[in-house]
């Protein structure tokens, strides 16, 4: 039988950064390749990237990379995959597979990415229940209800050559939730998933991000509820800000406006969502009348009108906070408007949308603020998680995407739903599972588990061994750069911000060593020199004192006294203001 190996290079223990990979004997299959958004104390950074290391010294052997939505969080970091397996021009292309709305959105990234040639690109656009041969392992589609319409789940199957020897079978969700009302593309394909569980499912990967929530995600997802009031009464325009990818929501605003038989007008202010909604045909998600699409300066002075503002992340309470300032080119609020914040903050963004509110505040308009209490966001909880492991019956179960606290809510789940307590597994990125002939091979990870009253008070005792570890980590994107900003210039950043900068500078003769100019100091970010004498003129004795001091012995070397200024004068900058700034010295031999 084959040999199966399932490991994740980002995505565990984390929000965002997705990247999972399913390995069949040779042959590589990638499921998602996402971003995570930077921790505020990491400055200066735009996006963080997995270490995809192993897949660039690998690439002749990925059959493909299976998108199963496009969201940051799941494509974001497929323009840096590409340019690196399209480095050298050579005929094997990685496909990409991905639903219709996914290839739409995937291209128009690319767009944004002028290192990317779309023609040495190849994705193929793949319906819902269709099946992709590569030999003996098959992948296959299944619909699950998300934030975007469209979205896919993959089941992998191996067939095996031996005679008497059953196909073995993993089930990659995506994300997912469970709602009973039929939504056309939004609608999870549950008869399908029976259909998969009808043959033996060896892992079942599923998604664990919202797993401490308990009951089921719906119906307390849903938003129409609040913005239909808000519809028929608001005395102006109404405005509502939501994430770009977050098509769910927007499809619950244009149903909103149907259901109330508004007569409002709809304007979109973001490029990203105005294309979807006029240039991708055959998308059964939104239900409008496409004539109520007006412009966005026609907006101006009329009350009858929704306007939709979108960003992806941050970006969108930055352009909201334009707006609320009036400093943007394309939007002002007028007094009687309706704000309305549609998505509740992602992690990473708590700050942005706070700074957004306090801003708000000081306007005429009336603001409504969606909290993640009012709204959950659509992703599987407790109870979904659950019932996707009663439908799929898997042997294995393993949550990915979310922080450990999340896995050992999915763990619990999973085992209360009929998975036995050493099939569910909770890994780290990097640490490899490994099946052969249909089970779980115990050369990486052994545990043992002390029961005590509940699932969640076990102890667990694990040996981890570095044989089956494949190598993982962040690639910081800083701009055009990416990978070139390490742990070092990060520190010295956080050294920057929080203590600021010396400079000095000084000339010398070339031959005797006199100090032939007079010595400038310079001061950012720690106190205004140019008001403190005393200070200035300690300084200036300090580096006068190193210079004498290197010129009598007659070693005087420039690097070594550079590194005796820094030390003297960072020890006179610690006692005088408590401060341990960065120091630059600059010594000039004429």
């Amino acid at each position: 039988m084959a040999k199966i190996k399932v490991f994740a290079l980002g995505g565990l223990d984390e929000r965002g950064k997705n990247l999972y990979v399913v390995e069949v004997n040779e042959k590589i299959f990638l499921f998602d390749a996402g971003i995570r958004l930077p921790e505020r104390e990491i400055l200066g950074i735009d996006i963080i990237i997995p270490d995809y290391t192993y897949l660039k010294e690998n690439k002749q052997r990925i059959q493909g990379i299976f998108i199963s939505k496009p969201s940051d969080d799941t494509f974001g970091a497929l323009p840096y995959l590409l340019k690196d397996f399209n480095k050298d021009k050579s005929n094997h292309k990685v496909p990409i597979f991905a639903s219709k709305l996914t290839d739409f959105m995937i291209r128009q990234k690319l767009e944004r990415f002028r290192f990317i040639n779309q023609n040495e690109i190849s994705i193929k656009s793949i319906q819902p229940n269709e099946k992709m041969n590569f030999g003996n392992v098959s992948v296959e589609t299944f619909k699950t209800t998300t934030s975007i319409p469209g979205s896919l789940g993959f089941v992998l199957t191996v067939n095996n050559e031996e005679k008497n020897q059953s196909a073995e079978r993993i089930v990659y969700t995506g994300d997912y939730i469970f709602d009973g009302e039929y939504r056309n593309d939004f609608a999870t394909d549950i008869p399908h998933l029976a259909s998969v569980a009808k043959n033996d499912v060896l892992l079942l990967i599923s998604e664990a991000s919202c797993a401490v929530r308990k009951n089921f995600t719906a119906p307390n997802h849903k938003i129409q509820k609040i913005i239909e009031p808000v519809l028929k009464e608001a005395p102006g325009r109404v405005i509502l800000a939501c994430y770009d990818q977050d098509l769910y929501r927007v499809n619950e605003i244009l149903n909103a406006i149907q259901e109330t038989d508004s007569k409002r007008k709809i304007a979109v202010y973001g490029v990203t969502l105005y294309d979807i909604l006029l240039k991708v045909n055959d998308l059964n998600a939104f239900n409008f009348n496409k004539s109520l699409l007006i412009n966005l300066a026609q907006t101006v002075g009329i009350k009858d009108t929704v306007i939709i503002v979108t960003g992806s992340g941050e970006r969108l309470f930055l352009k909201m906070n334009k707006i609320a300032v009036g400093n943007d080119d394309y939007l002002k609020l007028e007094p009687q408007d309706t704000v309305i914040l549609a998505t509740p903050p992602i992690p990473g963004n708590e700050l942005a949308h706070a700074s957004l509110l306090d801003e708000l505040a000081r306007t005429d308009v009336k603001v409504i603020s969606i909290s993640e209490k009012q709204v959950w966001s659509l992703n599987a909880s407790y109870e979904d998680i659950k019932l996707m492991v009663n439908i799929i019956q898997p042997k294995y179960f393993l949550p990915v995407k979310g922080l450990y606290k999340d896995f050992v809510a999915a763990q619990q789940a999973a085992i209360s739903a009929g998975v036995l307590d050493n099939n569910a597994l909770i890994h780290d990125n990097g640490e490899v599972i490994t099946f052969e002939n249909g089970k779980l091979v115990d050369n990486f990870v052994k545990a043992t588990f002390n029961r005590t009253s509940s699932i969640g008070d076990r102890n667990f005792n694990t040996i981890k061994s570095t044989e089956n570890l494949i190598k993982t980590g962040d690639v910081y994107v800083d701009g055009i750069g990416v990978g070139d900003i390490g742990a070092i210039v990060i520190n010295e950043r956080k050294q920057l911000q929080r203590d600021g900068v010396l400079i000095t500078g000084v000339t010398i003769d070339r031959k005797t060593k006199e100090i032939i100019s007079l010595i400038d100091a310079q001061m950012r970010g720690v106190i205004y020199l140019t008001n403190n004498e005393g200070m200035l003129k300690s300084i200036q004795k300090i580096i006068i004192n190193v210079i004498e001091k290197y010129k009598a012995s007659n070693t005087f070397s420039i690097n070594e006294v550079k590194n005796k200024m820094r030390n003297d004068l960072q020890d006179y900058i610690k006692k005088e203001t408590g401060k341990l700034p960065m120091i630059l010295t600059v010594i000039n031999e004429i």
